[in-house]
């Protein structure tokens, strides 16, 4: 089940920035990103619905809150790249938004939760470093 699901937040993951780029290369972004981003989330919301019915829980104040948070949070992040989008390369945007944000968590595990990271994860976080570094002199 869980390879399952992480084949769908893998893909579904990549679809609105996907979205937004090629809104970029029609030259569209600046006129449709805002209801683009909106149609997107809210295009969300009979998903989670039918998750919800599906497993038959009962819904908490708590978990709408922070749901409502995350969804807040990659909003911002997915308009900032849009953003971004008008006035920097693709390239260049989502090799530091996607990265930014995998060095974000990295970080955050090492730190706040003492994660353990092996040789390979070490090398590949610094490789990671390394790369955001030669994209954004390049």
């Amino acid at each position: 089940m869980w390879l399952r699901l992480m084949t769908i937040a893998f893909v579904a993951n990549g679809l609105a920035p996907f979205g937004l780029k090629l809104l970029q290369e029609r030259g569209l972004l600046e006129t449709y990103r805002l209801p683009y981003l909106l149609f997107w989330y809210l295009g969300a919301l009979p998903l989670a619905a039918s998750a919800f019915l599906w497993k038959r829980g009962r819904l908490r104040l708590c978990e709408v809150l922070i749901g409502g948070a995350m969804g807040a949070c990659s909003l911002g992040g997915q308009l900032a790249t849009a953003v971004a989008l008008e006035s920097l390369p693709g390239h260049m945007v989502f090799a530091i938004t996607t990265g930014g944000s995998l060095f974000v968590v990295a970080a955050a595990g090492i730190c706040l939760f003492r994660e353990r990271v092996g040789e390979y994860g070490l090398a590949g976080i610094g490789l990671g470093i390394v790369s955001l570094l030669l994209l954004g002199t390049s």
